[in-house]
Protein backbone atom coordinates (compact mmCIF):
# COMPACT_ATOMS: atom_id res chain seq x y z
CA UNK A 1 0.00 0.00 0.00
CA UNK A 2 2.75 2.19 0.97
CA UNK A 3 4.48 1.47 -1.91
CA UNK A 4 1.65 2.18 -4.24
CA UNK A 5 1.26 5.76 -2.42
CA UNK A 6 4.44 7.10 -3.48
CA UNK A 7 4.66 5.69 -6.85
CA UNK A 8 1.03 7.84 -7.48
CA UNK A 9 2.83 11.03 -5.68
CA UNK A 10 5.74 10.85 -7.47
CA UNK A 11 3.56 10.23 -10.92
CA UNK A 12 1.74 13.55 -9.57
CA UNK A 13 4.73 15.70 -9.48
CA UNK A 14 6.42 14.30 -12.83
CA UNK A 15 3.17 14.86 -14.47
CA UNK A 16 2.72 18.92 -12.80
CA UNK A 17 6.24 19.34 -13.79
CA UNK A 18 5.39 18.44 -17.32
CA UNK A 19 2.63 20.73 -17.43
CA UNK A 20 4.44 23.15 -15.95
CA UNK A 21 7.21 23.86 -17.71
CA UNK A 22 7.68 26.31 -20.40
CA UNK A 23 9.15 25.64 -23.87
CA UNK A 24 11.58 27.98 -25.58
CA UNK A 25 13.18 28.02 -29.00
CA UNK A 26 15.64 30.35 -30.44
CA UNK A 27 17.20 29.90 -33.58
CA UNK A 28 20.29 32.84 -34.18
CA UNK A 29 18.80 35.03 -31.96
CA UNK A 30 20.12 38.02 -30.09
CA UNK A 31 21.02 36.64 -26.35
CA UNK A 32 19.26 39.92 -25.35
CA UNK A 33 15.94 39.72 -27.39
CA UNK A 34 15.93 35.97 -25.81
CA UNK A 35 16.41 37.10 -21.87
CA UNK A 36 13.46 39.67 -22.55
CA UNK A 37 11.57 37.19 -24.16
CA UNK A 38 12.23 34.78 -21.13
CA UNK A 39 11.47 38.22 -18.91
CA UNK A 40 7.81 38.77 -20.29
CA UNK A 41 6.92 35.15 -20.12
CA UNK A 42 7.68 34.98 -16.34
CA UNK A 43 5.65 38.33 -16.10
CA UNK A 44 9.91 39.07 -14.25
CA UNK A 45 11.54 42.70 -14.69
CA UNK A 46 14.84 42.48 -15.79
CA UNK A 47 17.36 44.69 -16.46
CA UNK A 48 20.75 44.07 -18.69
CA UNK A 49 24.16 45.48 -18.29
CA UNK A 50 24.73 47.36 -21.06
CA UNK A 51 28.09 44.45 -22.50
CA UNK A 52 25.44 41.75 -22.53
CA UNK A 53 24.76 40.21 -26.14
CA UNK A 54 25.48 37.84 -28.06
CA UNK A 55 23.67 35.23 -30.21
CA UNK A 56 22.24 31.97 -29.02
CA UNK A 57 21.05 28.68 -30.72
CA UNK A 58 19.16 26.70 -28.28
CA UNK A 59 15.77 24.72 -27.41
CA UNK A 60 14.87 23.46 -24.20
CA UNK A 61 11.82 23.83 -21.17
CA UNK A 62 11.88 25.64 -17.59
CA UNK A 63 9.71 25.59 -15.39
CA UNK A 64 10.79 28.95 -13.96
CA UNK A 65 12.71 32.39 -14.52
CA UNK A 66 15.46 31.18 -12.93
CA UNK A 67 16.02 27.79 -14.29
CA UNK A 68 15.79 29.50 -17.80
CA UNK A 69 18.02 32.37 -16.91
CA UNK A 70 21.27 29.42 -15.59
CA UNK A 71 19.91 27.39 -19.40
CA UNK A 72 20.72 30.53 -21.29
CA UNK A 73 23.45 31.90 -20.01
CA UNK A 74 25.18 28.57 -19.09
CA UNK A 75 27.47 28.93 -21.92
CA UNK A 76 27.98 32.67 -21.67
CA UNK A 77 30.58 34.47 -19.82
CA UNK A 78 27.11 36.06 -17.39
CA UNK A 79 25.70 35.60 -14.47
CA UNK A 80 22.49 37.12 -12.95
CA UNK A 81 21.37 38.14 -9.58
CA UNK A 82 17.95 39.03 -7.87
CA UNK A 83 16.68 41.92 -5.49
CA UNK A 84 12.90 41.20 -4.79
CA UNK A 85 11.52 40.63 -7.65
CA UNK A 86 14.41 42.05 -10.05
CA UNK A 87 16.95 40.05 -11.99
CA UNK A 88 20.13 41.95 -13.10
CA UNK A 89 21.97 40.54 -15.93
CA UNK A 90 25.72 40.96 -16.25
CA UNK A 91 29.08 40.41 -15.81
CA UNK A 92 31.44 40.84 -12.73
CA UNK A 93 33.64 42.66 -15.05
CA UNK A 94 31.58 44.63 -17.07
CA UNK A 95 33.25 47.18 -18.71
CA UNK A 96 30.40 49.73 -18.79
CA UNK A 97 31.27 51.04 -15.13
CA UNK A 98 28.80 53.87 -15.61
CA UNK A 99 26.21 51.61 -15.53
CA UNK A 100 24.79 48.37 -13.28
CA UNK A 101 27.59 46.69 -11.32
CA UNK A 102 26.12 43.33 -10.40
CA UNK A 103 26.02 43.41 -6.37
CA UNK A 104 26.93 47.08 -5.76
CA UNK A 105 24.00 48.79 -7.04
CA UNK A 106 20.90 49.90 -5.10
CA UNK A 107 17.49 49.35 -6.77
CA UNK A 108 14.34 52.34 -6.06
CA UNK A 109 10.80 51.07 -6.33
CA UNK A 110 9.11 54.20 -8.62
CA UNK A 111 5.23 54.36 -7.43
CA UNK A 112 3.85 57.31 -9.52
CA UNK A 113 6.09 58.10 -12.44
CA UNK A 114 7.03 55.72 -14.78
CA UNK A 115 11.22 54.96 -15.12
CA UNK A 116 11.62 56.14 -18.80
CA UNK A 117 10.40 59.77 -17.52
CA UNK A 118 12.65 60.22 -14.18
CA UNK A 119 15.25 58.59 -16.81
CA UNK A 120 14.44 61.56 -19.00
CA UNK A 121 14.50 64.06 -16.52
CA UNK A 122 17.63 63.29 -14.56
CA UNK A 123 19.61 64.80 -17.64
CA UNK A 124 23.38 63.84 -17.20
CA UNK A 125 22.64 61.80 -14.27
CA UNK A 126 20.82 59.28 -16.15
CA UNK A 127 24.34 57.57 -17.13
CA UNK A 128 24.34 56.12 -13.80
CA UNK A 129 20.70 54.70 -13.99
CA UNK A 130 19.24 51.67 -15.83
CA UNK A 131 15.73 50.37 -15.84
CA UNK A 132 13.55 47.56 -16.83
CA UNK A 133 11.06 49.13 -19.57
CA UNK A 134 8.37 46.51 -18.07
CA UNK A 135 8.27 47.81 -14.37
CA UNK A 136 8.51 50.68 -11.93
CA UNK A 137 12.16 49.74 -11.21
CA UNK A 138 15.35 51.22 -11.27
CA UNK A 139 18.98 50.62 -10.67
CA UNK A 140 21.40 53.45 -10.02
CA UNK A 141 25.40 52.69 -9.88
CA UNK A 142 27.02 55.19 -8.27
CA UNK A 143 29.61 56.76 -5.72
CA UNK A 144 27.41 57.54 -2.04
CA UNK A 145 27.41 61.48 -3.07
CA UNK A 146 25.95 60.96 -6.90
CA UNK A 147 23.87 58.06 -5.49
CA UNK A 148 21.99 60.39 -2.68
CA UNK A 149 21.86 62.68 -5.20
CA UNK A 150 19.80 60.83 -7.58
CA UNK A 151 17.66 59.34 -4.51
CA UNK A 152 16.94 63.33 -3.90
CA UNK A 153 16.01 64.00 -7.39
CA UNK A 154 13.69 60.90 -7.69
CA UNK A 155 11.75 61.43 -4.68
CA UNK A 156 10.92 65.26 -6.49
CA UNK A 157 9.95 63.10 -9.54
CA UNK A 158 8.22 60.56 -7.92
CA UNK A 159 4.99 62.22 -7.45
CA UNK A 160 1.10 61.85 -8.17
CA UNK A 161 1.20 63.72 -11.25
CA UNK A 162 -1.42 66.15 -12.64
CA UNK A 163 -1.38 68.97 -15.33
CA UNK A 164 0.12 72.58 -15.40
CA UNK A 165 -0.22 75.24 -17.97
CA UNK A 166 2.77 77.00 -19.45
CA UNK A 167 2.25 80.34 -21.41
CA UNK A 168 4.59 81.61 -23.65
CA UNK A 169 5.19 85.03 -26.50
CA UNK A 170 8.53 85.09 -28.69
CA UNK A 171 8.73 88.97 -29.83
CA UNK A 172 11.19 89.89 -32.92
CA UNK A 173 12.58 92.84 -31.79
CA UNK A 174 14.34 95.74 -33.43
CA UNK A 175 17.94 96.63 -31.99
CA UNK A 176 16.48 99.89 -29.78
CA UNK A 177 14.17 97.14 -27.96
CA UNK A 178 17.13 94.81 -27.68
CA UNK A 179 19.59 97.03 -26.24
CA UNK A 180 17.00 98.17 -23.48
CA UNK A 181 16.17 94.63 -22.29
CA UNK A 182 20.04 94.51 -22.08
CA UNK A 183 20.36 97.48 -19.77
CA UNK A 184 17.52 95.51 -17.46
CA UNK A 185 19.43 92.23 -17.88
CA UNK A 186 22.91 93.22 -17.03
CA UNK A 187 21.88 93.69 -13.69
CA UNK A 188 21.17 89.78 -12.93
CA UNK A 189 24.56 88.99 -14.55
CA UNK A 190 22.73 85.55 -15.29
CA UNK A 191 21.29 86.19 -18.85
CA UNK A 192 17.95 85.67 -17.90
CA UNK A 193 15.28 87.89 -15.77
CA UNK A 194 13.43 85.84 -13.10
CA UNK A 195 10.04 88.27 -12.87
CA UNK A 196 6.78 88.43 -10.58
CA UNK A 197 3.73 88.74 -12.21
CA UNK A 198 3.91 92.73 -10.87
CA UNK A 199 6.79 94.12 -12.50
CA UNK A 200 6.21 92.05 -15.43
CA UNK A 201 4.11 94.44 -17.66
CA UNK A 202 6.84 96.45 -17.53
CA UNK A 203 7.91 95.06 -20.88
CA UNK A 204 5.21 96.68 -22.66
CA UNK A 205 7.34 99.66 -22.45
CA UNK A 206 10.50 98.24 -24.01
CA UNK A 207 8.75 95.85 -26.56
CA UNK A 208 5.69 96.41 -29.38
CA UNK A 209 2.72 94.01 -28.32
CA UNK A 210 0.48 92.27 -30.46
CA UNK A 211 2.45 92.75 -33.26
CA UNK A 212 1.44 90.40 -36.59
CA UNK A 213 5.12 88.58 -36.26
CA UNK A 214 4.35 87.84 -32.75
CA UNK A 215 3.87 84.31 -31.30
CA UNK A 216 1.60 83.21 -28.33
CA UNK A 217 0.34 79.89 -26.90
CA UNK A 218 -1.09 78.19 -24.07
CA UNK A 219 -0.03 74.20 -23.80
CA UNK A 220 -0.67 71.79 -20.60
CA UNK A 221 2.29 70.74 -18.79
CA UNK A 222 2.52 67.49 -16.97
CA UNK A 223 3.71 68.16 -13.02
CA UNK A 224 6.28 65.84 -13.55
CA UNK A 225 7.02 65.65 -17.47
CA UNK A 226 9.04 67.18 -20.74
CA UNK A 227 7.83 68.81 -23.76
CA UNK A 228 9.20 70.29 -26.71
CA UNK A 229 7.67 73.43 -28.07
CA UNK A 230 7.97 73.93 -32.04
CA UNK A 231 7.53 77.79 -32.75
CA UNK A 232 5.96 79.38 -35.90
CA UNK A 233 9.36 80.78 -36.47
CA UNK A 234 12.00 77.41 -36.95
CA UNK A 235 14.85 79.19 -35.59
CA UNK A 236 13.32 78.92 -32.55
CA UNK A 237 12.47 76.04 -30.34
CA UNK A 238 11.56 75.51 -26.47
CA UNK A 239 12.00 72.85 -24.32
CA UNK A 240 10.42 72.04 -20.98
CA UNK A 241 11.26 69.92 -18.51
CA UNK A 242 8.73 69.77 -15.52
CA UNK A 243 9.71 68.68 -11.97
CA UNK A 244 7.47 68.85 -8.86
CA UNK A 245 8.35 72.21 -7.65
CA UNK A 246 10.19 73.61 -10.74
CA UNK A 247 10.25 74.00 -14.56
CA UNK A 248 13.85 73.93 -16.38
CA UNK A 249 13.54 76.49 -19.57
CA UNK A 250 15.84 76.34 -22.61
CA UNK A 251 15.61 78.43 -25.10
CA UNK A 252 17.58 77.03 -28.18
CA UNK A 253 18.26 78.88 -31.86
CA UNK A 254 20.50 77.27 -34.30
CA UNK A 255 23.72 78.68 -32.34
CA UNK A 256 22.52 79.98 -28.82
CA UNK A 257 20.82 77.85 -26.05
CA UNK A 258 19.32 79.75 -22.65
CA UNK A 259 18.45 78.10 -19.52
CA UNK A 260 16.40 79.18 -17.29
CA UNK A 261 14.61 77.27 -14.06
CA UNK A 262 11.38 78.57 -12.76
CA UNK A 263 9.25 78.37 -9.53
CA UNK A 264 5.65 78.83 -8.35
CA UNK A 265 7.68 82.00 -6.75
CA UNK A 266 9.12 83.43 -9.89
CA UNK A 267 6.98 82.07 -12.50
CA UNK A 268 7.72 84.36 -14.58
CA UNK A 269 10.98 84.28 -17.68
CA UNK A 270 12.11 86.88 -20.01
CA UNK A 271 15.11 85.88 -22.08
CA UNK A 272 16.61 87.55 -25.25
CA UNK A 273 18.19 85.52 -28.14
CA UNK A 274 19.89 86.82 -31.12
CA UNK A 275 20.28 84.94 -34.06
CA UNK A 276 21.58 86.53 -37.14
CA UNK A 277 19.79 89.63 -37.99
CA UNK A 278 17.15 88.51 -36.06
CA UNK A 279 16.44 89.77 -32.03
CA UNK A 280 14.03 87.68 -29.93
CA UNK A 281 12.75 88.21 -26.82
CA UNK A 282 10.76 85.04 -25.08
CA UNK A 283 8.25 85.62 -22.19
CA UNK A 284 7.15 82.80 -20.14
CA UNK A 285 4.96 81.94 -17.32
CA UNK A 286 3.57 78.90 -15.79
CA UNK A 287 0.80 78.46 -13.10
CA UNK A 288 -2.10 75.69 -11.99
CA UNK A 289 -4.46 77.54 -14.41
CA UNK A 290 -4.50 78.80 -18.24
CA UNK A 291 -6.07 82.00 -16.65
CA UNK A 292 -3.10 82.42 -14.02
CA UNK A 293 -0.55 81.73 -16.79
CA UNK A 294 -1.25 84.52 -19.20
CA UNK A 295 1.95 87.14 -19.33
CA UNK A 296 -0.84 89.63 -19.55
CA UNK A 297 -3.94 89.97 -18.21
CA UNK A 298 -6.58 89.59 -20.08
CA UNK A 299 -8.04 93.39 -19.19
CA UNK A 300 -5.45 94.95 -20.80
CA UNK A 301 -6.19 93.43 -24.22
CA UNK A 302 -9.55 94.71 -23.47
CA UNK A 303 -11.48 97.88 -24.36
CA UNK A 304 -11.48 100.07 -20.95
CA UNK A 305 -13.13 102.80 -18.96
CA UNK A 306 -10.74 104.80 -16.88
CA UNK A 307 -12.65 107.23 -14.42
CA UNK A 308 -10.08 109.47 -12.67
CA UNK A 309 -11.18 112.53 -9.77
CA UNK A 310 -8.66 114.56 -8.59
CA UNK A 311 -8.40 117.32 -6.11
CA UNK A 312 -5.91 120.15 -5.01
CA UNK A 313 -5.52 121.60 -2.08
CA UNK A 314 -4.16 124.92 -3.38
CA UNK A 315 -6.17 127.70 -4.49
CA UNK A 316 -7.47 127.42 -0.84
CA UNK A 317 -10.86 127.71 -2.48
CA UNK A 318 -10.56 124.31 -3.99
CA UNK A 319 -10.43 122.84 -7.15
CA UNK A 320 -12.11 119.62 -8.60
CA UNK A 321 -11.94 117.67 -12.00
CA UNK A 322 -13.34 114.55 -13.51
CA UNK A 323 -12.24 112.59 -16.80
CA UNK A 324 -13.57 109.40 -18.23
CA UNK A 325 -11.04 107.36 -20.92
CA UNK A 326 -12.60 105.20 -22.66
CA UNK A 327 -10.57 103.16 -25.11
CA UNK A 328 -7.37 100.84 -25.62
CA UNK A 329 -3.68 102.20 -25.45
CA UNK A 330 -3.63 102.88 -29.28
CA UNK A 331 -6.85 105.52 -29.07
CA UNK A 332 -9.03 106.75 -26.61
CA UNK A 333 -12.21 108.85 -26.24
CA UNK A 334 -11.46 111.53 -23.38
CA UNK A 335 -13.96 113.63 -20.98
CA UNK A 336 -12.95 116.02 -18.80
CA UNK A 337 -15.05 118.56 -16.36
CA UNK A 338 -13.13 121.12 -13.71
CA UNK A 339 -15.09 122.48 -11.24
CA UNK A 340 -13.96 125.33 -9.36
CA UNK A 341 -15.38 127.42 -6.04
CA UNK A 342 -16.96 130.57 -7.58
CA UNK A 343 -16.46 129.54 -11.03
CA UNK A 344 -18.18 128.45 -14.48
CA UNK A 345 -17.19 124.42 -14.84
CA UNK A 346 -14.78 123.97 -17.72
CA UNK A 347 -15.90 120.90 -20.31
CA UNK A 348 -13.54 119.02 -22.33
CA UNK A 349 -13.78 116.40 -25.06
CA UNK A 350 -11.03 114.80 -27.09
CA UNK A 351 -8.65 111.88 -28.54
CA UNK A 352 -5.69 110.50 -27.14
CA UNK A 353 -3.33 108.35 -29.25
CA UNK A 354 -0.17 106.50 -29.22
CA UNK A 355 2.19 108.02 -32.16
CA UNK A 356 4.80 106.21 -31.83
CA UNK A 357 6.72 103.47 -29.56
CA UNK A 358 5.68 105.74 -25.89
CA UNK A 359 4.86 109.05 -27.53
CA UNK A 360 1.25 109.66 -26.84
CA UNK A 361 -0.43 112.79 -28.10
CA UNK A 362 -3.58 114.45 -26.90
CA UNK A 363 -5.65 116.99 -28.65
CA UNK A 364 -9.60 118.44 -26.60
CA UNK A 365 -11.53 120.83 -27.19
CA UNK A 366 -12.54 122.86 -24.11
CA UNK A 367 -14.88 125.19 -23.13
CA UNK A 368 -13.61 127.42 -20.57
CA UNK A 369 -15.17 130.50 -18.47
CA UNK A 370 -17.53 130.89 -21.68
CA UNK A 371 -14.27 130.94 -24.08
CA UNK A 372 -13.98 128.41 -26.54
CA UNK A 373 -10.08 126.40 -26.77
CA UNK A 374 -7.99 123.92 -28.58
CA UNK A 375 -5.71 121.85 -26.01
CA UNK A 376 -2.67 120.21 -27.67
CA UNK A 377 -0.15 117.93 -25.55
CA UNK A 378 2.29 115.44 -26.16
CA UNK A 379 4.29 113.29 -23.63
CA UNK A 380 7.07 111.06 -24.74
CA UNK A 381 8.77 108.59 -21.97
CA UNK A 382 12.12 106.98 -22.84
CA UNK A 383 14.57 104.09 -20.65
CA UNK A 384 17.44 104.78 -19.28
CA UNK A 385 18.97 101.74 -17.33
CA UNK A 386 16.22 101.14 -14.47
CA UNK A 387 15.12 104.80 -14.63
CA UNK A 388 12.46 106.49 -17.03
CA UNK A 389 12.57 109.99 -18.57
CA UNK A 390 9.48 111.50 -19.52
CA UNK A 391 9.15 114.98 -21.39
CA UNK A 392 6.30 116.75 -21.89
CA UNK A 393 4.85 119.91 -24.04
CA UNK A 394 1.36 121.33 -23.82
CA UNK A 395 -0.79 123.93 -25.31
CA UNK A 396 -3.74 126.10 -25.11
CA UNK A 397 -5.07 127.88 -28.03
CA UNK A 398 -7.77 130.52 -28.20
CA UNK A 399 -9.36 132.34 -30.73
CA UNK A 400 -7.79 135.68 -28.99
CA UNK A 401 -4.46 134.44 -27.87
CA UNK A 402 -1.97 131.84 -26.77
CA UNK A 403 -1.36 130.94 -22.85
CA UNK A 404 2.21 130.08 -22.20
CA UNK A 405 3.67 126.88 -23.15
CA UNK A 406 3.79 124.18 -20.54
CA UNK A 407 6.64 122.08 -20.41
CA UNK A 408 7.67 119.39 -17.90
CA UNK A 409 10.34 117.47 -17.33
CA UNK A 410 11.14 114.53 -15.14
CA UNK A 411 12.75 111.19 -13.97
CA UNK A 412 11.37 108.37 -12.33
CA UNK A 413 11.45 104.75 -11.96
CA UNK A 414 8.56 101.65 -11.10
CA UNK A 415 8.38 100.00 -8.45
CA UNK A 416 5.77 96.90 -8.03
CA UNK A 417 3.03 99.28 -8.65
CA UNK A 418 4.02 102.37 -7.64
CA UNK A 419 5.61 104.85 -10.17
CA UNK A 420 7.61 107.76 -8.55
CA UNK A 421 8.85 110.82 -10.68
CA UNK A 422 10.44 114.26 -10.08
CA UNK A 423 11.55 116.78 -12.13
CA UNK A 424 10.60 120.51 -13.54
CA UNK A 425 7.12 121.79 -14.37
CA UNK A 426 5.33 124.58 -15.31
CA UNK A 427 5.68 127.62 -18.43
CA UNK A 428 8.90 127.00 -20.61
CA UNK A 429 10.94 130.46 -18.99
CA UNK A 430 9.72 129.57 -15.22
CA UNK A 431 10.19 126.11 -14.35
CA UNK A 432 9.57 124.88 -10.76
CA UNK A 433 10.15 121.67 -9.03
CA UNK A 434 7.56 119.42 -8.77
CA UNK A 435 7.26 115.45 -7.12
CA UNK A 436 4.31 112.73 -8.01
CA UNK A 437 3.69 109.25 -6.86
CA UNK A 438 0.89 107.25 -8.80
CA UNK A 439 -0.25 103.63 -7.60
CA UNK A 440 -2.09 101.31 -10.22
CA UNK A 441 -3.40 97.90 -8.43
CA UNK A 442 -5.57 95.72 -10.67
CA UNK A 443 -9.05 98.35 -10.96
CA UNK A 444 -7.84 100.87 -8.48
CA UNK A 445 -5.77 104.33 -9.53
CA UNK A 446 -4.22 106.59 -6.75
CA UNK A 447 -2.56 109.92 -7.47
CA UNK A 448 -0.39 112.32 -5.01
CA UNK A 449 1.35 115.33 -6.87
CA UNK A 450 3.33 118.25 -5.18
CA UNK A 451 4.26 121.31 -7.26
CA UNK A 452 5.65 124.22 -5.58
CA UNK A 453 3.22 127.08 -7.22
CA UNK A 454 -0.13 124.64 -6.64
CA UNK A 455 0.58 122.69 -3.74
CA UNK A 456 -0.77 119.54 -3.51
CA UNK A 457 -2.82 117.41 -5.76
CA UNK A 458 -4.86 114.40 -4.87
CA UNK A 459 -6.80 111.57 -6.70
CA UNK A 460 -8.13 108.49 -7.01
CA UNK A 461 -9.66 106.40 -10.03
CA UNK A 462 -11.33 103.19 -10.91
CA UNK A 463 -10.85 101.24 -14.48
CA UNK A 464 -13.45 98.29 -15.74
CA UNK A 465 -13.08 96.63 -18.90
CA UNK A 466 -15.76 95.50 -21.30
Amino acid sequence: MKSRILVMAFTFLLISSLVLAVSFSYHDTDLRNALYDISKTFNSPVILSDDVGGWIDMSFEANNIDDALKTVLLSTNYTFTKWDNVYLVGSVNSPDTNRVKLFKSEVVFLKDTYPSTVYTLLGSLSKYVVYSPDSMVMVIDANDQIRQKIMDMISKIDVPNSNRFFSYEIHEITEDEYQRFRQFEKYNKSGILNLTNLNFNIFRQIIKINDESDTFGTVALPTVGEMTINTTDPILTINLKSFKNTVNISVTTARNTVASVMSPKKNHTVVSLKEGNKRFLVLTSFAKTPEESEIFPAKEKKLATLLTIVGKSNPTAGQYSGTITYGSTDMSIIAETNFETNATPAIAFGLKANLIDNMYGTVELKLENGQPLVYAKIVDTTFVELFKLRASVSEEIGFENFKPLQVSLGVGSELWNIEIFGGLKGEWNTLQPYMEASLNYEWLYGLLQWEQTSGYTFGFGVTTVW
